[in-house]
């Protein structure tokens, strides 16, 4: 082959790496406003199902009631916030009195009780999964068993 052909064909194969590349860097990009508006999207559904819960509120806020009027009020509202999370699969982590499990329970605080060692005895703040994976683990007080530790 002469040098002029094996120039011609270097220089047709570089413009097509470059075609390439570039062509791969359109496609990370589409890809990349493709994720970022479906993350958009999903933003926008789970706003649209708290909607009500926050209308619930400002209704409530917003008017005159006795004490036990408001205590049903904002009962129904925990209610209502209840069933939007259910609807989105969350669930909440089963803690007070359940065994220590440190996939779902984080252990902030630890006493010496008459309960055996490891059982929750307190839920400092919920935690919640979502479709079975763990969103936030339960914060949980957890005994350390009589004399703080010995086993039962």
């Amino acid at each position: 082959m002469s040098e002029e052909i094996l120039a011609q064909e270097e220089k047709r194969l570089k413009e097509e790496v470059l075609r390439l590349a570039a062509e791969l860097d359109n496609y990370k990009k589409a890809v990349a406003r493709e994720r970022e508006l479906w993350r958009e999207r999903a933003l926008d559904e789970a706003v649209l199902h708290f909607l009500p819960v926050y209308e619930a509120l400002e209704r409530a806020l917003n008017t005159e009631q006795d004490p036990a009027q408001l205590r049903e009020g904002l009962r129904a509202v925990y209610h209502l916030f209840t069933e939007i999370l259910s609807r989105l699969g969350c669930q909440p982590i089963p803690a007070l009195g359940a065994d220590f499990d440190p996939l779902y329970h984080e252990a902030v605080l630890a006493e010496a009780s008459d309960q055996p060692k490891h059982k929750i005895l307190a839920e400092l703040e919920r935690g919640w999964t979502r479709q079975g994976r763990v969103l936030r683990p339960a914060k949980v007080k957890v005994s350390l068993g009589p004399q703080g530790g010995e086993a039962r």
